[in-house]
């Protein structure tokens, strides 16, 4: 089994490369003249390869292979839906390339959704009969259950488009549905899910009583928080009413996870210091993500926010790379995929962090200025530059992989300084 999840890991990895390698094209093509690119393709592809290739095959590779029990996940449906994202992802890739919105970009579109509908249910019922903690399994499955549900939005903008219709306002509140259920949905729940999975075994009875909590609030607040996103165009009352429900639920669970992060602090006393700076960078992302969101609950920053085509972009960055991105590599390092004591795989994750760290402070910066009706083509530049910055990241990360998992097996283990990786379960012998 270990080898199969070798394998997968691997393999979102170069999809992580190529997501950033299309980054690099599209804030090249702001700035230069390329002849047959076009723009809103390469977008398109970036932004569902970027969901399916990397985040949604790391995750669910890492759903299978550390939640649920051995048994389970040498399941062969499970390799069959782990080709069947791949293929369709690889699919969506080359066909938004090439023809946009377009027959085959839909079919292939279409293909993935219920591949993730399959993954969805198979593994909902496993985990359901694992031995998994309830706190677990109530991430794990709200988790899917947002995947499902986000589909919502794809079908609806097929229906816009196959009746040709010019509903603007559905239209947008289409993508918004989608990228909440995705985002604050899926990849929040499920990261949060294996966060606590790695750390199950080492918390008493009264913290683990903490996760289920924070667990139960993080869940429940996907759906008012979801109309925060509505309120840039309905005024009415019942909508408001749920925005504000939304925004206290989001500030409650920050408060819980403040709390199960305190109370289980001893915990990560065994985390190298590396490790601990990625996954810190990551809940601090998150912490900043769900401050931002709740703040657009006052109508007239909301109205501002999501007509700033910058900070929409900075905000999904701070979720897709801050949070997400980071959080994966921090299991990467965890599942012995990347090794925290190379130098190389230091430096290659130091580069990407930063680079994003660079990448919201630029778009924060762009963002603000366009409310305040300043703007300069020096922003375009600085991006630019910053999408090299992350693709030197993602090629480095590559090569720190390429290099360890291709190192001789059979040297002594004591003077193979560098195959140590770290492992929540080293936590139980301290």
């Amino acid at each position: 089994m270990k080898n199969k999840k070798q394998f997968w890991l691997s393999i979102s990895l170069v999809n992580l490369f190529i997501v950033a390698l299309l980054g690099v094209t599209l804030r090249s093509k702001i700035l230069f003249p390329i002849k047959g690119i076009d723009f809103k393709h390469v977008l398109h592809a970036h932004s569902h390869f970027a969901f399916g290739g990397w985040i949604t095959l790391a995750l669910m590779a890492l759903m299978v292979y550390d939640i649920l029990p051995e048994e389970k996940t040498g399941r062969k449906i499970y390799q069959v839906v782990f080709w069947g994202i791949l293929l369709n992802a690889a699919g969506m890739l080359v066909s938004f390339l090439f023809q946009g919105y377009a027959f085959f970009s839909i079919l292939f579109s279409t293909m993935f959704i219920f591949v993730t509908y399959v993954f969805s249910f198979v593994f909902i019922k496993d985990v359901f009969q694992s031995n998994a903690d309830n706190a677990i399994k109530i991430l794990s499955i709200s988790s899917l259950i947002c995947l499902s549900t986000s589909s919502v939005g794809p079908f609806t903008l097929a229906y816009l488009m196959a009746s040709h219709s010019d509903n603007n306002l559905l239209y947008r509140d289409s993508i918004y549905t989608y990228l909440h259920l995705q985002y604050n949905g899926f990849f929040t729940l499920a990261v949060f899910a294996l966060f606590f999975n790695a750390l199950s075994k080492k918390l008493n009875n009264a913290q683990l009583r903490r996760v289920r909590r924070f667990a139960i609030s993080l869940s429940i607040s996907t759906v008012p928080t979801l109309f925060i996103s509505y309120l840039w165009h309905y005024q009415k009352f019942g909508v408001q009413a749920l925005a504000v429900v939304g925004s206290f639920s989001s500030l409650v669970t920050l408060v819980l996870l403040g709390d199960v992060l305190n109370s289980a602090k001893h915990s990560f006393k065994s985390i190298p210091p590396f490790v601990k700076n990625v996954a810190l960078l990551s809940i601090i992302a998150f912490i900043l993500k769900s401050i931002l969101q709740t703040g657009t609950i006052i109508p007239s920053l909301g109205k501002l926010v999501y007509g700033d085509r910058a900070i929409i972009i900075g905000y999904l960055h701070l979720v897709l790379l801050g949070f997400i991105s980071l959080n994966i590599l921090a299991h990467f390092l965890n599942s012995g995929v990347l090794n925290a004591q190379q130098k190389l795989t230091r430096i290659a994750i130091s580069v990407f962090a930063s680079a994003i760290l660079a990448n919201e402070t630029v778009l924060m910066i762009q963002g603000f200025g366009n409310m305040l009706m300043v703007s300069n083509g020096l922003y375009s530049w600085l991006l630019w530059g910053v999408s090299l910055w992350l693709l030197t990241g993602a090629i480095l990360i590559m090569i720190s992989h390429i290099s360890y998992s291709s190192a001789p097996t059979d040297i002594p283990q004591k003077k193979r300084k560098d195959n140590k990786h770290f492992s929540f379960e080293t936590i139980k012998t301290t």
